[in-house]
């Protein structure tokens, strides 16, 4: 299990989610508003075999009602003015986590979960200012390693539903997002919809989000491979679509990218 540092001074069912007995112990603010001090986080729930984001968002006072709305929806995935549908499931946005979140920390890559350290990038958070930032957690297991489209990677942590004006958007599941971080109180306002723990019908729903984005990998290698294309090292040891070498001129590569549509 990793080691958690903390610092010197400090599922859909919003009633069960987070546990009766657990709600209980945290103190009311405003109502039904549950804070933790950032450290605090570590007794929620495992963080082993994870990775923890952030998303800054709004500032602070009259951007708590956009705190809420991402509590209740989710965190939107990036879309741009010329976004267009996802051909596989009509959704605009993109499903790459690294389009609009910060990686904070991950047990892959960092021995230690230091909350000293994550308060500091908390608290001089570079995009927009922000004094608001959304905490996710992300369970390792559902990353979908054997692809290179960044699209395809974070996919099985993204849900799909309507937004405001009627239209299908990709948002990351609202059952990953531990809470909102204000800098101004350097405490954590949970979610309610928070799963701490990935089973039963969650775990399901992911298992089968992440099998659909493997197929879509496997399908479009497939479309490569009728269409004469494979993939190879060059001598950087980077993967590069080339030309089949029984059909075309074995020195001929081309610079498409990934993402490109096959039919």
């Amino acid at each position: 299990m990793n080691e958690i540092i903390v610092s010197d001074t400090e599922q859909q069912n919003s009633n069960s989610a987070w546990g009766e007995e657990y709600l209980k112990s945290v103190p009311e603010f405003a109502g039904e508003k549950k804070l933790v001090n950032l450290e605090e986080i570590a007794n929620l729930c495992s963080f082993e075999n994870t990775m923890i984001c952030g998303h800054g968002t709004a500032t602070a006072g009259d951007g708590h009602e956009i705190v809420e709305s991402i509590f209740d929806e989710g965190v939107m995935g990036f879309a741009s003015d010329q976004a267009t549908p996802d051909e596989n499931t009509g959704a605009i946005g993109s499903t790459d986590l690294t389009d609009n979140t910060v990686t904070l920390w991950s047990s892959l890559t960092d021995s230690k979960l230091d909350f000293s350290k994550m308060k500091g990038q908390l608290d001089n958070w570079r995009h927009r200012d922000a004094k608001n930032i959304i905490l996710m957690r992300f369970p390792a297991d559902y990353y979908h390693v054997n692809t290179l489209v960044p699209d395809e990677r974070t996919k099985a942590y993204f849900t799909i539903h309507k937004d405001q004006n009627g239209l299908l958007r990709n948002y990351v599941d609202r059952r990953f997002i531990i809470g909102n971080y204000s800098t101004d109180t350097g405490q954590v306002e949970l979610n309610p919809h928070f799963e701490p723990d990935i089973s039963g019908d969650f775990k399901k729903e992911l298992d089968e989000r992440l099998t659909k984005a493997q197929e879509q990998t496997e399908n479009r290698y497939k479309a490569y491979e009728k269409n004469n294309y494979k993939y190879n090292q060059d001598d950087d040891g980077d993967n590069v679509l080339t030309i089949n070498e029984s059909e075309n001129d074995a020195d001929s590569t081309t610079s498409w990218d990934d993402n490109e549509d096959w039919e």
